[in-house]
């Protein structure tokens, strides 16, 4: 075994980035890093034990020089014998439709659509060819932007898996020595050149210097991260034992504390433990409020001020309020409850981002399908008809496939861990008699399918502006 192999190979039993068995789904942009992991992945499959597969995202930004991208990989997995998994993410027609965020929408979509493939695949590690640069560039970026610089993770969760970083440890220019060695095919994206993205501008004209002055500064900056990211595991975890400690829910099941039980803990362990009040009130996968240091600090202030009561107004209609020796979370106001009716064969604005739509299954029309996110077949009696959507309410329940009671909402939203916010912007779609029968984008209920069967009379389609 190579230098360079063998070094992988430690990293990821230091790391247990995959156990013997593992099914791992390498994300292939065809640029260099990708190409060479997939080679690399490819080839030693049998040693490691794995099953090895691609994804490609082309997200139709460079016509059909990105759609070129996609064969490319695929040349390479037909070469290895690995199964090949191709999409598109159109993000010029997102953003002519939505506005937004080039870098986001495309990230956004690519990780969509690498969920979906591993989810339908059985796959359980999607792995990326991030290196010590990228590293090194990632910590510069969140020194600029005031955020922790804990770099990228080795490892993190998925919703369905877990991703890992197996090149961390190498220099870039290790990975263009293997593709010369082994004769690995590879593109580079025009847009790379672009100084229009803050890491374009990092890797040109910052991180050069900063390899002039020190080169082999790169690759120590990855066993720092290791540690620091480390520390901040056990940080947390601290800071999470002090929180379940001292914590008091309200009876609405907002977190309330003791202000002076607050301030005895560690201070290192005050800035961990509001991000974990706050994750009560937010959904930690796509939170309305990012957490920033400005925040924690703003909060940290407050609670160690004596002057008065303070509150504080958080999106999404939550408040911070500090009264005497207590602090706690609040709604500003209880949101405004509606109930509206889905007719038949016509889209229905449920808020500004989803529609919803039922009809019969021969009747459905083919736009609605193009632009759908989620699809689900039903029957129904017709004394069960027609459908509406509301906002929750005390004591609802749903009928669940293979349960034999209905189960109660709240405890739903307890089990499938749905956060406060959230709850009360989900939408609950009910029969003629108030029955819930559905909630879109989470969970639904025992009459309700994934894929068509004989007994499907109806479609139920959810889609988003």
């Amino acid at each position: 075994m190579q230098e360079f192999d063998k070094e992988i190979e430690q990293f990821i039993k230091m790391h247990s980035l995959w156990t013997n068995g593992s099914r791992i789904l390498v994300a292939c942009s065809g640029g260099v890093d990708s190409m060479v992991l997939l080679h690399f992945l490819g080839t030693l499959r049998a040693h490691f034990n794995v099953h090895i597969g691609a994804v490609h995202v082309d997200h139709m930004l460079r016509g059909k020089e990105s759609a070129e991208d996609g064969q490319f990989v695929q040349s390479l997995c037909t070469r290895l014998a690995i199964p090949f998994y191709g999409g598109q993410v159109p993000v010029p027609e997102i953003l002519k439709r939505a506005g937004g965020n080039v870098q986001t929408i495309c990230r956004e979509g690519r990780y969509a659509f690498f969920d979906d493939v591993m989810q339908r695949n059985g796959y359980d590690t999607l792995v990326t060819g991030h290196h010590a640069e990228d590293q090194l560039e990632t910590i510069l970026m969140q020194i600029t932007k005031g955020v922790s610089p804990l770099g990228m993770p080795t490892h993190r969760k998925l919703k369905h898996g877990l991703l890992a970083r197996p090149f961390l440890p190498l220099r870039k220019e290790s990975l263009y020595a293997y593709a010369k060695k082994h004769q690995v095919p590879f593109r580079e994206d025009p847009s790379n050149q672009e100084d229009a993205y803050m890491r374009n501008r990092f890797r040109h004209h910052i991180v050069p210097s900063i390899l002039e002055e020190n080169p082999a500064v790169a690759k120590s900056i990855v066993p720092l991260t290791d540690e620091l990211q480390e520390d901040e595991r056990f940080l947390q975890q601290l800071a999470k034992e002090q929180i379940e400690t001292h914590i008091i829910f309200t009876k609405d099941g907002y977190p309330t504390m003791h202000v002076h039980a607050f301030r005895r803990m560690p201070t290192a362990l005050q800035r961990r433990a509001i991000p974990l009040l706050l994750n009560y009130l937010y959904d930690k996968e796509n939170n309305a409020i990012s957490y920033k240091s400005d925040l924690i600090r703003q909060l940290m202030e407050h609670l160690h001020s004596d002057y008065g009561n303070i509150s504080i107004d958080l999106p999404d209609g939550f408040q911070f309020i500090r009264s005497y020796d207590q602090f706690y979370f609040q709604l500003k106001q209880d949101i405004q409850r509606k109930k509206i009716p889905l007719p038949k064969g016509e889209k229905t604005d449920w808020d500004e981002q989803t529609w919803l739509y039922w009809e019969d299954v021969t009747k459905v029309k083919n736009d609605v399908l193009l632009n759908a996110k989620e699809v689900a077949f039903f029957n129904l009696s017709k004394l069960s008809l027609p459908l509406s959507v509301r906002h929750r309410k005390e004591g609802d329940r749903i009928l669940l496939k293979g349960m034999t009671n209905a189960k109660r909402l709240s405890r739903l939203f307890i089990d499938e861990k749905v956060s406060r916010s959230l709850r009360d912007r989900l939408p609950v779609v009910v029969t003629h008699s108030d029955e819930v029968c559905a909630i879109p984008k989470l969970r639904y209920g025992s009459n309700f399918t994934k894929e068509q069967t004989v007994e499907s009379k109806y479609i139920f389609v959810v889609g988003t502006h």
